[in-house]
């Protein structure tokens, strides 16, 4: 048998394995959705079904379908990290398939960090981490290191510059670091990578991409550098990140879920995608000569915010590398993988903002002709991540509005059929379809913290751990109505035709300002009036349902304040909540992989990973 006969064999093996895992989770979806619609219908049927609960039905068939999708996504995500704790990744992934650990990389790859603004030490400390773990594999003759930044204030580029030549010189990399500046911001983060590719492409086989935050392992890198070198057919593999080095209470609470939930999902997510996979935009490597001839991304016509240069590239990208006939992956596996993340709710809001557009701009782009029908699911999948806030505010009013039809009908009633009564004796109450549903939206986090405490010691013991799960989920369903809020402010001004502004991100905590808070979550306090109001009018009997959502809306305002708080977030820390493996275990790699705690002069002392010629 030839080479070409297994790569044929191989491809018809992973077009069966995609048949089988997705027609089951069709038929997942299928059953779980039929039946809570259908239990719903036959609920509401009761009296008759009016104009309002038909709606009401149609639109929480929809949640049904998100809430299952995300569920059953878990749970096999759940079931692969249960029986196969030490290789749950390479079995839903066979991009990992024999993977030889100790081979020494055989493609050339560059590893790029673009910028945008960014503040310098925290941008230099992370590539310097990256760059000294890979230097300590023994392979790091393999790999050249590029900072390329996009920064428009010259005082920051000037440090920027200093501290590049400070970290060529310490590590003796000459020809092998660069630092590149543009002075025109041309295409945003796009424009920065062609420039690369551009300038340099052709010298590598292989491009690394991380975020101004990221920081990478040298034997993770490693390993994805030999799943390219191992899979010819392969344009890109995601790594998953873990988030790190949060002090804030709403940071560390969002690193914690990410810590505890973010590998069950994803390896799920890989289960289902197989190579239909996506790029999430960063801690990922790339086939650079597909990327370079196929992922040209076009600018969209027209006026507004969905048009001109696509915001989010990363999910294009993967769908034009398989356009191509290249497989993207999703490698469910964080170990050496890190970046940040913002450190309170309305910085996490205004990075959703510029996602939120981009997501949205993509609905431009799903007749594109070529693509594969899960590259647009894909696409689908990005834009319901926000839409779904609209989904929920609209079941909210129409909530509301049924409410206040048992005392005033507002159209015709669908007269109850004549089998009815039977049917109804045999469905779900009320309140047991709610605690489904509920069951369904919290079931991942369970699953979680089952898996968590495998290795409980490393997030303080099975009572730390489950009392920080119990906050975690306690602060996720108050903040749920919350960003609801939020997202539908956003989509709101998109459509009436209001563009985002594009600036450096925010990744080092701040205080916010209560007057700020105040303005900000004034919407939130409207509609929980609003709601409250009707509610206490019509059903006070359904008040205590609406409780947590209520509450969320009510105190979020002081809710933004505390989340940005250090003292409340190093609180919890020193009563050892909250906490995840990298802190009470540093990884061995990554001596001082939290950069934000140390003085920046620490990594100048340390030499354990210097390079001969450097000591």
């Amino acid at each position: 048998m030839n080479i070409e006969d297994i790569t044929i064999s191989d491809a018809k093996k992973l077009s069966a394995m995609r048949v089988r895992r997705r027609s089951f989770l069709v038929v997942l979806l299928f059953l779980t959705v039929g039946i809570l619609s259908t239990n719903l219908t036959i609920n509401l049927f009761e009296n008759g079904l009016s104009l309002l609960e038909g709606c009401y039905i149609f639109l929480s068939t929809i949640a049904f379908l998100w809430i299952a999708q995300s569920f059953w996504t878990s749970t096999v995500g759940f079931a692969f990290r249960l029986f196969f704790p030490r290789n749950a990744a390479m079995k839903v992934s066979p991009v990992a398939a024999g993977l030889d650990v100790k081979a020494c990389p055989v493609g050339r790859t560059a590893i790029v960090m673009p910028i945008y603004n960014e503040d310098p030490e925290m941008v230099f400390q992370g590539m310097e981490q990256t760059l000294r773990s890979v230097l300590a594999t023994g392979h790091g003759n393999n790999y050249d290191f590029f900072v390329l930044s996009d920064t428009t204030k010259d005082e920051i580029a000037a440090q920027e510059n200093i501290l590049a030549q400070e970290l060529l010189h310490r590590y003796a990399l000459q020809g092998r670091f660069h630092y590149r500046r543009r002075e025109k911001n041309t295409h945003r983060k796009v424009g920065n990578l062609k420039d690369f590719c551009d300038r340099w492409g052709t010298g590598y086989d292989y491009m690394l991409v991380l975020d101004a935050d990221s920081i990478m392992s040298g034997e993770t890198i490693l390993n994805l550098t030999r799943m390219l070198d191992n899979n010819p057919n392969a344009g890109l593999i995601q790594a998953q990140p873990r988030a790190m080095g949060q002090k804030t209470l709403f940071g560390r609470l969002t690193q914690f879920n990410i810590r505890l939930t973010g590998e069950l999902f994803s390896t799920g997510l890989s289960y289902w995608t197989l190579n239909d996979g996506n790029y999430w935009g960063h801690n990922a490597i790339l086939r650079l000569k597909p990327f370079m001839e196929h992922c040209n991304l076009p600018t969209l016509s027209g006026k507004g915010p969905l048009s001109g240069d696509i915001l989010s590239h990363d999910f294009v990208e993967a769908a034009w590398l398989r356009r191509a006939g290249y497989d993207v992956w999703i490698f469910p596996e964080g170990k050496g993988s890190y970046e940040q993340i913002p450190t309170n709710i309305l910085d996490h809001i205004i990075r959703d903002q510029r996602w939120c557009q981009g997501n949205f701009q993509h609905t431009r782009l799903l007749g594109t002709k070529g693509l594969k029908p899960i590259s647009r699911l894909h696409m689908l999948m990005g834009v319901m991540s926000y839409a779904s806030s609209y989904l929920w505010m609209l079941l909210l009013v129409l909530s509301a509005l049924l409410v206040t039809e048992r005392t005033m009908p507002l159209g015709p009633v669908l007269e109850l059929p004549a089998e009815w009564p039977s049917l109804q004796n045999h469905i779900m109450t009320p309140l047991s379809l709610f605690t489904v549903v509920m069951g369904m939206l919290f079931m991942p986090k369970i699953f979680a913290l089952i898996i968590g405490y495998r290795d409980a010691k490393a997030y303080g013991g099975v009572i730390r751990i489950t009392l920080s799960c119990l906050l975690e989920m306690t602060f996720s369903a108050i903040t749920a109505p919350v960003v609801m809020i939020f997202h539908v402010r956003i989509i709101t001004a998109l459509l009436l035709g209001k563009t985002v502004q594009w600036n450096a991100q925010s990744r080092s905590g701040r205080n916010i300002p209560w007057s700020e808070a105040f303005k900000q979550h004034s919407a939130h306090l409207l509609a929980a009036a609003g709601l409250g109001a009707v509610y206490y009018l019509q059903a006070p009997e359904l008040l205590p349902w609406l409780a947590p959502i209520l509450t969320g809306l009510i105190i979020s305002a002081p809710l933004a304040v505390a989340f940005g708080q250090e003292k409340i977030g190093l609180f919890l820390l020193n009563q050892g909540l909250l906490l995840i493996p990298e802190e009470t275990r540093p990884p061995e790699e990554l001596p001082i992989l939290f950069s934000r705690f140390i003085q920046p002069s620490l990594l100048a002392n340390d030499t354990r990973y210097l390079p001969k010629a450097a000591e």
